[in-house]
């Protein structure tokens, strides 16, 4: 196979059907000929018989590859990439996913290289509507945070109680932010987002996140330092240390399906990954 102009590395968790689902969608975008996918099965153990198996063995463009245990997000995807370049050479454009997404725009993937092939950003994020919101969860951050507001998350995710008692005030926030926001939206007709062009930000969502070339090119890496979370932090700092750009297009837009907001309370077990981020972040890039 000759060496595709955009390689998309998704990473699975016992959630194959998802996955399936997601990767049809993803082939199936228009004007987009030479593109290939990367499954990084993070299930432990991966199944012996499942579609993911039936999927990559009816289509060239889909690898499959199990790293054996599971790596968390960006490391499944580090260790993704370093499968693909074991065979290819870096494609123009690199995109890092979850699986619980949909590709509303059927031309979503021509668009991204029509408009940013040429641009000086080295990393693009999309509009995100998350379904259990309505709201667009990028910019994560149009702006670099503060130390002291890194090492606050960093002491307020280490207690429990304290870090559920943040959640909870946090969702009560954005839910006001979203009602507030749809109101003066249907004051202002000329508010339409899709309708403007790109915006410089400091952190993309990492539910979906382009990357061009250039990025690794110039030194960039997924190497992440934790197994979840944070990838957000890091993606910005890679890109500031490196004196490269990061672009927010509300032109292109998809949906996220996150989980209702009912499961805000997370158990400890998530807590903990989320607790370890917020230090790893905080303590390595805001000292």
């Amino acid at each position: 196979m000759q060496t595709p102009s955009i390689l998309t590395i998704c990473v699975n968790y016992h959630n194959d059907e998802q996955t399936v689902r997601f990767i049809h969608e993803l082939l199936a975008q228009r004007d987009v000929s030479d593109q290939m996918v990367i499954i990084v099965d993070n299930s432990e153990p991966p199944m012996v018989e499942s579609p993911l198996r039936d999927l990559a063995h009816t289509d060239p463009r889909i690898l499959l590859r199990h790293p054996g245990r599971n790596l968390g997000y960006y490391g499944a995807a580090a260790w993704g990439l370093c499968e693909y370049l074991k065979k290819f050479p870096l494609p123009e454009w690199i995109i890092i996913c979850n699986t619980d997404i949909e590709l509303i725009q059927i031309d979503l993937l021509s668009n991204l290289c029509a408009l940013h092939s040429a641009s000086h950003y080295a990393v693009i994020a999309p509009a995100i509507i998350s379904t259990a919101s309505g709201r667009d969860l990028n910019p994560y951050m149009r702006t670099r945070p503060t130390r002291f507001r890194m090492h606050f998350y960093k002491w307020t995710f280490r207690y429990y109680p304290i870090s559920i008692t943040y959640q909870l005030l946090a969702l009560l926030k954005n839910k006001i932010l979203f009602i507030l926001k749809h109101v003066l939206v249907r004051s202002n007709a000329n508010s339409d987002q899709r309708f403007l062009g790109p915006q410089q930000i400091y952190a993309p969502h990492g539910s979906f996140v382009a990357y061009k070339r250039k990025f690794f090119e110039s030194g960039g890496t997924l190497n992440h330092g934790v197994f979840l979370f944070g990838e957000e932090i890091f993606i910005a700092e890679t890109a500031k240390r490196l004196g490269l750009t990061i672009a927010y297009d509300p032109r292109l837009q998809i949906k996220h399906q996150e989980h209702s907001t009912t499961n805000v309370f997370k158990s400890r077990k998530i807590l903990g990954f989320v607790r370890e981020a917020a230090e790893y972040c905080a303590d390595m890039f805001f000292r």
